[in-house]
């Protein structure tokens, strides 16, 4: 499960701690729900609210146009997916 950060985020996995001003994803708008730009995703059913999941398109989005940056560990994102190995696209 994942969910839009409001206001600052910051990446867990040990050894990392990066920071963004905002959650990335809200940089991008949604292919699956059609959110905007800067607006969390919705249900099918149209609500929203901090309680609802992004979209991994969305999540991949984001990381394909290169709105979190570079790792600084060489895992995270698709660019990295290879040194990834086994581990899962999502944690």
């Amino acid at each position: 499960m994942a969910f839009i950060v409001k206001g600052p985020a910051v990446r867990m996995k040990p050894g990392c701690g990066r920071e963004w001003h905002c959650d990335p994803v809200l940089l991008v708008p949604c292919p699956t729900c059609r959110a905007p730009v800067g607006t969390r995703c919705r249900r099918p059913s149209g609500h929203s609210g901090p309680f609802i999941e992004l979209h991994a398109e969305r999540d991949l989005l984001a990381d394909r146009q290169g709105k979190y940056g570079p790792c600084p560990l060489g895992l995270c994102g698709v660019a990295n997916r290879s040194a990834q190995g086994s581990l899962p696209l999502f944690d």
